[in-house]
């Protein structure tokens, strides 16, 4: 497991952080609904849950309009990760950078041949190989059309594409669809209730394919991975059916408005994005002075990007909070950069 991930607040004592921009996942989410449930349903954790989550891959099939046997509950889209590159170890993994760590660490772990490049002049690989698409992507925001996927998986059937798709309730650009795909066997999509739901801490994931691949991963998954609060919580969100950012589209207005007034700020690179969080390059200084300054000096949590492959000690990456966090933010990344010894006169 890769340590260094985002929404490292567990680091720091209670109260020290103000606005948590390391996360990508939205942190205004109102949970009162569900921690009543919750709360009357506490009885479940007497019990041991389902040593398979059928109950709950039941109703994501029903809401997907795809049979239950095409769905796989994980504990977070990260169990999916690791089971995937498990049954296919000793394979020619692509994972193009900046991407998600876990990709890497999940295939070294199973003795994957990997390449960090998505060109065709590996001659030493095999023709088999495995392609790890993150997208929405996981830290530059990017998003990879629908088309193009589709044409990949259906023109390489010897391929196996892995599309995570975790971020895909923060973008509004079209992606796979489940039922699309699902005669596909070189296909996975993986999916993220803890993300769509901003609940994080229960860890709810899934993996959508075809039946006979999805059968082979359920072969090497460990009973009892889901708990049972999770499998609880996971109804109860999926029957409601609420999303929990109230406007996405004046949400993603808002990104556009906070990497707007981020350019501004002489020494600060903002690259384009497609959802609610931004890769930024600050030039002056490293990603983890600044990190230390905010957190320190503003209560403001980063994530700093200098462990993503690819990327040096001057990135980092922020999620898209309320209008005035997101004004604390620039202007506490302003007062850094002024108050570095170059600045000051």
């Amino acid at each position: 497991m890769i340590e260094g991930h985002g929404d490292d607040l567990y680091r720091y004592d209670a109260g020290m952080v103000r606005i948590n921009f390391s996360t990508n996942i939205y942190q205004h989410a109102d949970h009162r609904a569900l921690r009543e449930y919750l709360a009357e349903h506490l009885d479940v954790i007497s019990n041991y849950p389902e040593p398979q989550p059928r109950s709950l891959e039941k109703i994501i099939a029903q809401k997907l309009g795809i049979t239950p046997e095409a769905v796989m509950v994980t504990n977070g889209a990260t169990e999916a990760i690791y089971l995937i590159a498990q049954m296919l170890h000793h394979s020619a993994s692509i994972i193009p950078q900046p991407t998600f760590n876990e990709y890497a660490d999940a295939c070294r772990i199973n003795h994957h041949i990997i390449s960090y490049e998505n060109t065709d002049d590996l001659k030493e690989l095999p023709n088999d190989r495995v392609y790890w698409i993150c997208n929405p992507n996981n830290p530059t925001g990017n998003v990879m059309t629908k088309g193009i996927i589709e044409y990949m998986v259906r023109r390489s059937p010897r391929y196996t594409f892995v599309v995570d798709q975790s971020y895909e309730d923060y973008t509004k650009e079209r992606l796979i669809q489940p039922e699309e795909m699902i005669d596909c066997h070189n296909l996975l999509v993986l999916h993220s209730l803890s993300k769509r739901f901003a609940v994080p801490g229960l860890r709810i994931g899934y993996v959508t394919g075809h039946p006979d691949v999805i059968q082979l991963l359920r072969t090497i998954r460990h009973p009892w991975s889901v708990s049972a609060l999770a499998i609880e919580a996971g109804k109860y969100l999926l029957k409601r059916n609420e999303p929990v950012i109230p406007d996405l589209d004046d949400y993603l207005l808002e990104t556009e408005r906070l990497r707007a007034n981020l350019r501004q700020i002489e020494g600060i690179r903002v690259f384009e994005t497609k959802t609610n969080f931004m890769l930024c390059e600050i030039e002056p200084a490293t990603s983890t002075k600044l990190k230390f300054y905010l957190v320190h000096e503003h209560g403001i949590l980063i994530r700093d990007c200098s462990n993503f492959t690819g990327l040096s000690d001057h990135f980092f990456r922020v999620a898209t909070q309320r209008p005035k966090e997101n004004d604390a933010l620039v202007g506490a990344i302003r007062e850094f950069i002024s108050n570095l010894p170059e600045n000051k006169v």
